[in-house]
């Protein structure tokens, strides 16, 4: 191994570390959601732990690409040569979450509840007054049991993707060995 690829495997391990901050944090948050979320819960710990893996969903897997650097899951999958994965992410995001008045992809439905619901509180008065509804819809589909795309369909998806993609592997070797 040259000094070049070592400093290249010291970069990657600490952002493996670094990933695994936030990872870990959001295990832990949907632990706990698991643990007190019921149909028909509306507590405000239930909505708060919702809230905060929605944030963390946005934050770990809807990123502009050109920020090439930031922890997002798809991005550490591409630096460790599991690109199928990231798309395999990707391709999650892109399925069909809402098909209402508009079609709305699990991605956009992410968006929309982080970025206009929770990070910011965007305007709803006149036409856009629908749009409030459509965070309720989206966090009681996310939390529905019976939705095929809801929360624990994307954190399944996460987990298995991140644990197949997260088994190191050094340069030269292959997965068999």
């Amino acid at each position: 191994m040259t000094d070049e690829d070592y400093f290249e495997q010291l970069k990657l391990l600490e952002y493996i570390n670094h990933f695994n901050v936030h990872f870990a944090l959001l295990l832990r948050r949907y632990k706990r959601f698991k643990e007190i979320n019921t149909i028909g819960n509306n507590d405000i710990d239930v909505i708060t732990y919702l809230d905060m893996i929605v944030v963390q969903l946005r934050a770990m897997c809807i990123e502009n690409e050109r920020y090439k650097n930031n922890y997002t899951v798809q991005i550490l999958l591409r630096k460790v040569g599991e690109d199928s994965l990231a798309d395999k992410i990707d391709d999650m995001l892109n399925e069909e979450f809402y098909d209402g008045s508009l079609n709305v992809n699990i991605r956009t439905a992410l968006k929309i509840i982080a970025d206009e619901f929770i990070c910011h509180y965007d305007n709803f008065d006149g036409e856009n007054q629908h749009r409030l509804s459509l965070a309720d819809i989206f966090m009681n589909k996310l939390r529905n049991p019976y939705e095929r795309t809801n929360l624990d369909y994307i954190m399944k998806t996460l987990f298995d993707c991140i644990g197949e993609g997260l088994t190191i592997k050094m340069k030269g070797e292959s997965a068999e060995e």
